[in-house]
């Protein structure tokens, strides 16, 4: 409550005077820090070796297969270079004969299977045997199929 003094009632104020202080310590600080940190940096040009020993990977040839999810962990479809495929059986056989002229095509093809979290195993699983059957079928042998198992965070189909 408000007292009553001659010159009117009084008027709480803050006062900013040790905000500024800290305001302006903090600011010498950064500045004296920004100082500290450029002393300790030095400008170099790092040795390129003439033959190393290691070398960065080649680029490997690939094909992605997306798992299209669907509402409550249903599937949608497969794609597979641009083209959708059902997930019924004759869907399949589809992306069966698309993946074994693929193999034929480049042997060493590595498929990377893209599914959503929300997607059920159920829709997974077959692609996954059917990539093996389609490296056996097209003469490269079951064991030549190399797979990457990609898990999306959700939305992103391409």
């Amino acid at each position: 409550m408000a007292s009553i003094f001659k010159r009117g009632p009084a008027r709480p104020q803050a006062n900013i005077t040790s905000m500024i202080d800290v305001v302006f310590l903090l600011i010498v600080f950064f500045v004296l820090v920004s100082q500290i940190v450029d002393l300790e940096s030095v400008d170099m040009e790092l040795p390129e070796p003439d033959h190393p020993a290691a070398a960065l990977p080649e680029e490997e040839p690939r094909a992605v297969l997306n798992v299209l999810p669907g509402e409550d962990g249903d599937c949608d479809g497969y794609r597979l270079a641009g083209i959708d495929y059902p997930p019924t059986p004759d869907g399949l056989g589809s992306l069966r004969s698309a993946l074994v002229a693929i193999y034929q095509q480049t042997p060493g093809i590595r498929v990377n299977l893209r599914a959503d979290r929300a997607t059920d195993y159920r829709w997974v699983s077959p692609v996954l045997q059917l990539v093996r059957q389609a490296a056996g079928l097209s003469g490269t042998g079951q064991d030549a199929a190399r797979m990457n198992l990609v898990v999306q965070r959700g939305g992103d189909q391409s």
